[in-house]
């Protein structure tokens, strides 16, 4: 099997580079002639993957995290060859979209694991999108697009320039809650497959293929990567007590049943700002696209080895 390994070499921070070591040991012994991919800049994954997925590979490998994940699904899907396998080497800060899989923590069954899994379909999303000279655009994601509180703790978490003290799930902890003490609610509507599920005030939506965002917290605990159907979180809750409340319930999804959010089905979400000053989305854990925008799902539009 020829293998490439599309690599973001700063995922994670120090703990993505101790991360990184062992599983490199592992799969070279395991693939001996294992190709090594690194991005250089934000957005260069994807490049990468849409020309590896066009070579004559078997297998594109990621070793990063949900955002590094995201370019190359985007870079893949939007490439000659969209059925191009992928497997996933989680050394990212949040990890968010290899919770979805269960994938041995350690390095040798990871690489014995990929080895003998079988190939299988999954769902990615689609968002469409307009540029500022009102330009449609597309840009594809594989685990959960978000609008609102979460966008800002994104920001935060990825701000350029600041120290990596905290990394993992405790970084995204930290940041949450800070943003949810300067907390203001936000302002837009919401439809699915046509229908107006909201419009108003509220704290987050959550357009979920995947279960988990935020480094762990399982925001929609009944969601399925192959079900072709995204699920949909929304949280209407406006003060900061009750934002913090709902927090600490989230890793355990103990905020199921919460009076303030509801979950939704559907196939096409469509989300418009009534105050466009204030309307911030996180993609995969990145602030990739600005606006309001269309998230249609892609049924079994993604090949991986899990």
């Amino acid at each position: 099997m020829r293998i490439a390994v599309v690599r973001n070499p700063v995922a994670g921070g120090r703990v993505g580079q101790k991360r990184w070591a062992p599983l490199l040991a592992a799969f070279r012994q395991r693939f001996p002639t294992l190709e090594i991919h690194e991005s250089r800049s934000s957005g260069d994954a994807r490049r990468l993957a849409r020309e590896l997925a066009a070579g004559p590979y078997d297998l594109l490998l990621v070793a990063g995290g949900d955002g590094t994940i995201s370019d190359v699904v985007d870079g893949v899907l939007s490439s000659d060859r969209p059925d191009m396998p992928l497997a996933f080497l989680p050394v990212g800060t949040g990890c968010d979209f290899v919770r979805n899989f269960n994938l041995p923590p350690d390095p040798a069954a990871l690489a014995d694991h990929i080895a003998n899994a079988p190939l299988r379909r999954i769902d990615a999303g689609l968002l469409i999108s307009k540029d500022s000279a009102g330009r449609e655009l597309g840009r594809h994601f594989s685990n959960i697009t978000s609008v609102g509180i979460s966008g800002e703790i994104v920001e935060a978490v990825n701000a350029p320039g600041r120290r990596r003290i905290l990394n993992g799930p405790l970084r995204f902890m930290v940041h949450s809650a800070l943003a949810i003490l300067r907390y203001r609610p936000y302002d837009f509507e919401i439809l699915i497959d046509g229908m107006q599920v909201h419009i108003g005030r509220l704290a987050v939506v959550a357009i979920a293929n995947g279960g988990w965002f935020g480094g762990g917290m399982h925001i929609t605990p009944r969601a399925d990567v192959a079900d072709g159907q995204f699920d949909i979180a929304v949280m209407r809750e406006e003060k900061v007590l009750g934002l913090l409340n709902l927090l600490g319930r989230l890793h355990s999804a103990g905020h199921v049943g919460h009076p303030l959010l509801s979950f939704h089905r559907g196939r096409r979400v469509e989300v418009r700002p009534r105050d466009p000053s204030r309307f911030p989305i996180d993609v995969d854990g990145e602030n990739a696209i600005k606006g309001g925008f269309i998230a249609e799902i892609l049924p079994g539009a993604l090949t991986v080895r899990t």
